[in-house]
């Protein structure tokens, strides 16, 4: 302890077989020390703003917000929630193995992270309520691993979960609309992290020249320009299309070209796909009903619905229809919000979403 600060007792140590007790001192409004699997936690009983008075004291005043830490990643959801369809699958896959995943929520941000200590993890069920946490140690000291040496800081008690292993941190990663930014590397380097959460998703519709062209597009450009403006940037999906007839010497009729121009999409050179039901990923849309059958009887996973106007041979107006009901199809069902906002979440909004409206 600092030679400026006042002695105090060091904190109460619980055993495992004491976890009720430390719940019940976490909903008292304690703070407790506790196992995760990279270092030793302090927990702490959320606030309606998922802030603590108290853990935001015992670090030195920090102004940065503190993450939400769950036994499992259905509760962190429940209490961050409602979450859209990309985001809630980004929390299932990563944070059970090994990462922070920071969401949206509100104006806001909120990172949610499952502890996976045996010990940590049980301590957390048995609150049953909302707890942040932040690392076992004084501002700007590193993190302990030695419950006796965590009872000695200005806590209430500790749970031994026994002396940690050295171990690196959790990645951080905060949800973009069509990826994620690595915050911090840690735990799971960039190709890991990319083999459990890019998936691929295979959009289909009649000749593979308007509606699928355009959705499949539409998501390249979004996750090249993503590429281009964020570090460490870990794209969502790998994008494919194809037709039920589509025929390879055919393009994008001339209307469908300028209402893609419009949300920065090129289809000039899109080649059109023959549909093939042997080599489908888990996951397809299907873009109106003229599809939906062949594609639910072939896909192996995940269909999802979408009623998208068919405008070839029709009039301007109806393309641009078209392409409308496809971002907002995307937005709805493909696309996270963008966890921190700011200038460029402005900016691709009015590129990709048109008119600058928020997800």
């Amino acid at each position: 302890m600092p030679a400026n600060q006042p002695w105090t007792m060091p904190a109460k140590i619980l055993q495992p077989s004491q976890l009720d007790e430390a719940a019940s001192m976490l909903r008292d409004g304690a703070l407790v020390g506790f196992p995760t699997d990279t270092v030793y936690g302090v927990a702490a009983l959320a606030d309606a703003d998922f802030g603590n008075a108290a853990l935001k004291a015992f670090k030195g005043g920090r102004s940065e917000g503190f993450s939400l830490h769950a036994g499992g990643a259905d509760f962190a959801i429940r209490v961050a929630g409602p979450l859209l369809p990309p985001e809630e699958f980004a929390v299932r896959t990563l944070t059970p193995n090994g990462a922070t995943v920071v969401v949206a929520r509100g104006a806001s941000s909120l990172g949610l992270r499952v502890v996976r200590h045996a010990v940590g993890s049980a301590l957390l069920e048995a609150v049953g309520l909302p707890v942040i946490a932040t690392s076992a140690n004084e501002h700007g000291q590193p993190p302990l691993r030695d419950p006796r040496e965590i009872a000695k800081l200005s806590l209430d008690a500790v749970v031994d979960g026994g002396v940690l292993p050295e171990r690196p941190p959790s990645s951080v990663v905060r949800l973009l609309p069509a990826g994620i930014e690595i915050l911090r590397r840690g735990a799971l380097a960039k190709d890991r992290l990319s083999q459990m959460y890019t998936q691929s998703v295979h959009f289909v519709c009649l000749g593979n020249l308007n509606r699928s062209a355009f959705a499949h597009r539409l998501l390249e450009a979004m996750q090249k320009w993503l590429l281009g403006q964020v570090r460490d940037f870990v794209p969502a999906y790998a994008p494919t299309s194809s037709g039920l007839i589509a025929r390879s010497a055919k393009r994008s009729p001339p209307d469908m070209q300028q209402a893609a121009r419009r949300y920065q999409v090129a289809m000039a050179s899109h080649v059109p796909q023959p549909f093939d039901a042997d080599v489908l990923p888990a996951l397809c849309v299907s873009m109106g009903d003229d599809v939906a059958a062949d594609v639910d009887d072939a896909a192996p996973g995940k269909v999802l619905h979408w009623q998208i106007d068919d405008p070839m041979g029709k009039p301007p107006g109806v393309y641009e229809r078209t392409a409308r009901q496809v971002v907002a199809q995307m937005r709805a069902e493909l696309l996270a919000r963008w966890a921190g906002g700011g200038a460029l979440e402005t900016e691709f909004l009015k590129l990709f979403c048109g008119q600058g409206d928020s997800p």
